[in-house]
């Protein structure tokens, strides 16, 4: 099997790791898929602590959860994802300021696309050890995306530590990296960063040299080799393609403008979410295409 041919590797042989979970049965199903959703949720309730703390360079274990406009500590059972939010009317319980409803959003986006990852992965007879790393897929790309929205920044923080767990996930489970040497996934993990970042350098290279402005910062760079790292090399491309249209178009009819600055992590993410639950059909497109 070629390094580029992913498809049986992917979904030919048997896998029948999610029957032994006895998801065959409506109450299996329904108990592990709340646990996996309230996991997910738990982790996005963390990740708007990341958002709003790392890009103005607070620590995330010093200062336990607070308002951040009374400064009044938020209780455990004020902290339980999406169901505090939602009794709370997204207000502060002390001084009663509204909270953003991004942090409603973060935690029930990040539940359900877990929740959902699982089950993808099961329902395509895929291995289950491609879901560590589509699950930090999940986290870094909300977490990345959600800086870049709000301060046109994606943090050394969240790259670089996604790129330490990717490494880490890849010796852990080195058939996510179609092999089962551990030394062997860890080049492949290296590989599948560097070579769409080095891409997507020469771009923003040639862009600045042609229009004089930069058009891609180096964060974008970083984040699109950590896409690399957890989806692979088509993974990363296909994000990269698919979040540079859908930006272009976001600009063109949306925003009206191409000359402005556009968050472009948040397309990326975009992209590497539609790889991570459509990659069957897409390789499906890419070999009526060039087969």
């Amino acid at each position: 099997m070629s390094g580029w041919d992913i498809s049986s590797w992917y979904f030919d042989s048997p896998k029948d790791w999610f029957t032994v979970w006895g998801m065959g049965y409506p109450g299996v199903w329904i108990f592990v898929i709340f646990w996996i959703f309230a996991f997910g949720a738990c982790i996005g309730s963390f990740l708007n602590v990341c958002i709003w703390r790392i890009p103005r360079g607070e620590s995330l274990s010093k200062a336990s959860s607070h308002c951040t406009v009374c400064g009044n500590p938020i209780r455990w059972y004020d902290n339980i994802p999406v169901i505090s939010y939602l009794v709370l009317r997204g207000r502060c319980r002390a001084c009663r300021t509204p909270y953003s409803s991004s942090y409603f959003w973060v935690e029930l986006i990040c539940g359900f696309l877990i929740a959902m990852t699982v089950v993808k992965t099961g329902l395509s007879e895929q291995i289950p050890e491609l879901i560590p790393m589509r699950m930090l897929m999940i986290f870094f790309g909300i977490s990345c995306a959600m800086t870049d929205i709000r301060f046109r920044v994606v943090p050394d923080k969240l790259t670089y530590s996604g790129m330490v767990f990717a490494l880490i996930f890849a010796v852990i489970f080195p058939e996510s990296q179609m092999t089962s040497d551990r030394l062997q996934a860890l080049l492949n993990v290296l590989t599948s960063g560097v070579i769409p970042a080095g891409v997507l350098a020469v771009f923003a290279q040639l862009c600045k040299l042609c229009c004089n402005r930069e058009a891609i910062g180096c964060g974008d760079i970083k984040f699109i080799a950590l896409c690399g790292m957890l989806l692979g090399i088509p993974g990363a491309f296909f994000a990269l393609l698919s979040g540079s249209v859908a930006g272009l178009l976001w600009g063109v009819l949306v925003k009206r403008q191409l000359n402005g600055v556009l968050a472009f992590v948040p397309f990326i993410t975009l992209g590497a979410w539609g790889w991570i639950f459509f990659d069957r059909q897409i390789l499906d497109i890419f070999k009526m295409i060039y087969c």
